[in-house]
């Protein structure tokens, strides 16, 4: 057993430099498929998540990008006066933004203010930061992520310049970062004090993005989804209701489908990889047929030199695939790495499990990689094999 395993150290060691090359072959594709792994992963939790809060997103029935009025937020409460199954109907306006002197871009949502804090209670605000918001219509709450990249602070006055209408800098009193909220990106402030600000410039007013219906129950979700089509069906601006997962799926797929892409990329990664780890292995083969030959004109066995191969392609493969595995998780765990922000998923946060799936495919490129070359010794016959020598 022990020669065995001098003989296969000798044989990963013969030509260093190819197989170092070979190792990070795999480990490179390895890493894309943990990174894309867990943004993908990511993806789902931030549609599930959205699947919890009990939402319904309301936008214009032809596109997203056409405004609706803001008085169909009466109409829509007139369908529970009591508000104990409609609890909350709140209006957004996307104004995105950037500060005159960066151009990082924001996304910044202007809202109703009466309304935000009932229809978005993931954001766990305090009854002070309720009261400062409600008092101040220049109010506006940072996203913790983006108050620490940008230096705001609670008590900050702040300009941002709005990347759609009223394209005029707007000033901002900081008065929470939230540092409770699930979103730590995204900023929020009162569409009242946007539509002042539209008002004076004489751009359209009184129209927002989208609302969001905060309902009771899942089975208030499925009743109001169709009622509030049919309250407007036939007017001139017609609407379609749907679920938040199924509304943020929507306009996920609709601007760039990254899960699917990501899905893809990971895919022809591992493909490359196979390929590379192949390359390398019916090389090493082929440089080593006289030995394969005299091991088994010895005796040893087509199982033993099958084996053989096998453990060599799975050695390196298994190299590979720590190395490209165990990387993004410190990167992305134990480094500055760890607060880099993604839209939507804000974080990419990568779970031990992702690495163990990484590893078993990397053990997995290494058994197919190697399937050929251990094919050929398993076929070899002893006499051929001794011509070969010869």
């Amino acid at each position: 057993m022990i020669l065995r395993l001098i003989y296969l150290y000798r044989n990963l060691t013969r030509n260093l430099v190819r197989t170092l090359l070979t190792c990070l072959a795999v480990a490179l594709p390895i890493t894309i498929y943990v990174l894309t792994t867990a943004v993908v992963d990511g993806f789902d939790a931030f549609l599930d998540n959205s699947a919890k809060q009990l939402r319904l997103a309301v936008t214009q029935k032809t596109s997203i990008t056409n405004p609706l009025p803001e008085g169909h937020r009466r109409k829509i409460e007139t369908l529970d006066p009591t508000k104990k199954r409609l609890i909350a109907v709140c209006g957004l306006r996307y104004i995105g933004g950037q500060r005159e002197d960066d151009p990082t871009p924001l996304s910044t949502l202007a809202v109703d203010a009466d309304t935000f804090a009932v229809a978005f209670p993931e954001h766990k605000l305090t009854p002070a930061e309720i009261d400062a918001w409600n008092k101040d219509r220049q109010a506006l709450m940072v996203g913790r992520g983006t108050a620490r990249d940008m230096g705001w602070k609670v008590g900050d006055r702040v300009t941002i310049l709005p990347s759609l209408p009223p394209y005029e800098p707007m000033e901002f009193h900081i008065v929470s970062t939230l540092p409770k909220a699930e979103d730590f990106v995204t900023n929020w402030c009162r569409r009242d004090y946007l539509e002042e600000e539209l008002k004076k410039l004489q751009a359209p007013e009184g129209q927002v993005t989208f609302y969001f219906v905060k309902c009771a129950s899942k089975a208030d979700l499925d009743h109001y989804r169709a009622e509030i089509d049919k309250l407007f069906a036939g007017s001139l601006d017609e609407t379609k209701t749907q679920d938040e997962k199924t509304f943020m799926n929507e306009f996920i797929t609709q601007q760039f489908d990254l899960p699917r892409n990501l899905t893809i990329l990971a895919a022809m990664t591992v493909f490359v990889a196979i390929m590379a780890a192949a390359n390398t292995m019916s090389m090493n083969f082929r440089d080593r047929t006289n030995e394969v030959a005299t091991l088994k004109s010895l005796g040893f066995g087509s199982w033993f030199t099958f084996a053989l191969v096998q453990t060599e392609s799975l050695m390196l493969c298994m190299v590979g695939g720590f190395v490209g595995a165990i990387g993004p998780y410190v990167a992305f765990t134990y480094t500055p790495l760890r607060n880099l922000t993604v839209p939507l998923i804000q974080t990419i946060e990568i779970v031990p499990f992702t690495c163990v799936k990484a590893m078993v495919i990397a053990l997995g490129i290494g058994i197919i990689a190697a399937m050929w070359p251990s094919w050929l010794a398993i076929r070899m016959h002893v006499v051929t094999a001794l011509r070969e020598v010869g």
